[in-house]
């Protein structure tokens, strides 16, 4: 079966995608160097640990947005537009009243927590809780945008994120500005611009989806049975992401009470690159979910498969191309780009990195849990994998266990979970494990192995420095490029570049 159309348009979307990550990315990295040097480390270590329920927002977002598009998907793969305008309205009761269930739960336990359990320094509480009322505020608005998020996603408007990026890069760039040029407390007035810049994106998505899907003009409308079906698959679809914003934060606080604010610093520098290169592969990533689902609802199960495995090499490949030359040259990198280097910033982000690819090789395969809509088991195993985390990080770190082995086992755990989902997918979507670990996770180590050695022999002789970070890193590219073509592509695979190449080039 051809699937022509599919795939210009899937390619079509990843470049918008790319676009949107890459103006984001850059940014966001200059961002970071003017908030952390205009904060310092202290206060930017308050702001990671007190404000990270928006900088892991990200996880209980994407199980939202899962959640809901999967919906809107099947209602907009039938045609039946009355009905996905009813399922956007019953999505927009729903997530107003999960946006008030956790705006009362985080309200009672977030305040005590701060104020009696982080070590803060007595003179940084007050604004510790200003910045935890914002950062809660913003979290609130972006789980009442889901639904708007959702409907871009599953009509395939991935230009829009590139027109958004836009907007995004230049509120960005303007919070910065007026962070460097605030004459009052800049870590207060840094979390009221971040929440400001939550409400303005939120304005963004209404206005552009109530002009351009009239399923989204909003009707009040109550029906039992479909609040309980996506109550239901949101419950289950947020259980795992709920375990990660647990682990997370609990580690967070975990590193706040052995080793102070200063560690928290270098957790937050960490997750400001390693989220980076993830939102990059998120939106690669999100050009190929709305075909996995609907190609498995119209029962395609050869083109399926085929898009599983193929967006799983892919997705490692892309993020393995920006994370080897970082975590070779992370210390030259993070000297350049930041003023004050916190301690453990370079080991943090190097296992952060690890977590992120294992995920970028496991993206299709929980996608294609979601698109069978049976996906309580696999939420409850994951959730029980990832939850370990807490006790084994805290009796290491209670022990005199270094900072870094925390997230060395954050990572690890990750890949247990990865192992688990690909045994259980074999029951559920009659995977076919024999053919993934030939076809995907033997290709996978391949090229990864075979692209290193040279690019790591360079780096032991020379050293780093700018004209060392160039040269490496695109040597490594070409070689990386060529293990892809070699051992990285099957022949179905190889056909179709040479075949697109031929035709964008007329050769």
């Amino acid at each position: 079966m051809e699937h022509t159309d599919e795939t210009k348009r899937i390619a079509k979307n990843t470049g918008f995608l790319a676009f949107r990550m890459l103006l984001v990315i850059a940014v966001g990295l200059f961002t970071s160097r003017i908030v952390l040097d205009s904060l310092g480390v202290d206060d930017y270590g308050i702001y990671g640990v007190v404000g990270s329920v928006v900088v892991f927002l990200s996880f209980f977002k994407n199980a939202l947005t899962n959640a809901t598009y999967r919906f809107f998907t099947v209602d907009l793969g039938r045609g039946d537009y009355e009905n996905l305008n009813r399922t956007f309205s019953m999505s927009i009761n729903m997530h107003l009243l999960l946006a008030a269930m956790m705006l009362i739960f985080l309200e009672g336990a977030g305040v005590y927590f701060i104020n009696c359990h982080l070590v803060i320094s007595p003179e940084r509480i007050k604004a510790a809780n200003y910045v935890f009322q914002f950062s809660l505020t913003a979290f609130c608005i972006e789980i009442v945008k889901t639904p708007y998020n959702s409907c871009v996603i599953a009509h395939e408007r991935m230009n829009f994120y590139a027109y958004t990026s836009i907007v995004e890069v230049g509120l960005g760039l303007l919070n910065a500005y007026l962070l460097w040029k605030a004459p009052f407390d800049k870590l207060i007035y840094y979390a009221f611009l971040q929440c400001l810049l939550s409400v303005l994106l939120f304005l963004w998505y209404h206005i552009y989806c109530r002009r351009n899907f009239k399923e989204t003009q909003y009707h009040y409308f109550w029906d039992k049975k479909m609040f309980r079906q996506l109550s239901s698959y949101s419950g289950w679809s947020l259980l795992v992401n709920a375990a990660d914003i647990i682990t997370v934060q609990s580690v967070n606080i975990f590193l706040n009470w052995f080793g102070g604010v200063a560690i928290n610093a270098a957790m937050g520098i960490a997750n400001q690159v390693s989220s980076k290169m993830n939102m990059f592969l998120g939106s690669f990533t999100q050009a190929f979910n709305p075909q996995i689902i609907k190609s498995y609802a119209a029962g395609d199960v050869d083109y399926f498969f085929k898009l599983i495995f193929s967006t799983s090499k892919f997705s490692f490949f892309l993020l393995y191309a920006m994370a080897f030359p970082m975590v070779l040259f992370v210390d030259f990198i993070l000297d350049v780009w930041l003023v004050e280097v916190p301690d453990y910033a370079g080991i943090f982000i190097i296992f952060m990195l690890c977590y992120y690819l294992i995920d970028a090789l496991q993206n299709p395969l929980w996608q294609a849990v979601h698109a069978t809509g049976q996906i309580a088991v696999h939420q409850i195993l994951i959730s029980i994998i990832k939850i370990l985390n807490i006790p084994i990080i805290y009796v290491v770190l209670r022990n005199g266990g270094e900072f870094w082995a925390a997230i060395a086992i954050w990572a690890f755990m990750n890949l247990i979970a990865a192992i688990v989902r690909t045994v259980y997918l074999r029951r559920l979507i009659n995977l076919d494990l024999s053919f993934y670990l030939k076809d995907v996770l033997l290709r996978v180590i391949i090229v990864s192995l075979t692209s290193i050695i040279i690019p790591i022999l360079f780096y032991l002789h020379v050293g780093s420095g700018w004209w060392q970070l160039i040269f490496i890193t695109t040597l490594f590219l070409i070689i990386l490029g060529a293990s892809i073509f070699v051992f990285g592509l099957n022949s179905f695979e190889r056909d179709l570049l040479k075949k697109t190449i031929k035709q964008k080039f007329n050769i």
